[in-house]
């Protein structure tokens, strides 16, 4: 059977228990064998899913399976909009530090990472998936705290701007998640006070 042919819809994913199977399954393997390794069989094997389910939910794109298992969907994240900018960049912190230092996501990361930094079209997909959604979030958060006058025009002084400040902030809780040093509270603490020493 041509698997890519099949257009029958299978139901909302996130309603089933099959998806969260696909997950679990792909996290799993990725963690016994590696990125490379994975495919379409072995997944749908491990979740005991059909590969027609997962033609049909994910187009049979390992990369897609991957990064919804792995990185924190960013996308369905609510910006934080406190009337504060330093309260909002609190609780994006926040959300930040505490999905990085998840086991799952701190291995699947790494392990994308290592495996996407000589492949410049699934870099562009990861990309896409969490690097643009996380910088589009930080930017609303400073647009908003333009808007009450608690910060001046960040992007137009060509020192930094919101995409740059966004890897910074996303390097750094990395580093802390790594290397468990020196602890999730701490490290939330320190990266807020470096953001707004550069925002100043």
């Amino acid at each position: 059977m041509n698997y890519l042919t099949v257009k029958k819809k299978i139901g909302p994913r996130k309603e089933s228990s099959k998806y969260q199977a696909v997950l679990v399954a792909t996290r799993e393997l990725v963690e016994a064998e590696g990125y490379r390794k994975l495919t379409v069989k072995s997944i749908s094997s491990k979740a005991n899913v059909s590969r027609n389910l997962i033609y049909n939910w994910w187009d049979g794109d390992i990369q897609k399976i991957i990064e919804e298992a792995l990185l924190p969907n960013v996308a369905e994240w609510k910006t934080p909009s406190t009337g504060a900018l330093t309260t909002d960049l609190q609780k994006f912190i926040d959300m930040s530090t505490d999905a990085l230092h998840q086991p799952h996501v701190l291995a699947g990361y790494l392990e994308l990472a290592s495996s996407v930094v000589d492949n410049p079209e699934a870099l562009q997909k990861t990309n896409i998936m969490f690097r643009k959604p996380y910088a589009k979030m930080l930017k609303a958060i400073l647009e908003n705290a333009k808007q009450r006058g608690e910060l001046s025009d960040f992007d137009a002084t060509g020192a930094i701007d919101h995409t740059s400040l966004a890897q910074i902030i996303s390097g750094c809780i990395l580093q802390f998640a790594i290397t468990k040093k020196p602890g999730k509270r701490k490290a939330k603490k320190l990266v807020l006070e470096s953001v707004l020493k550069l925002l100043k």
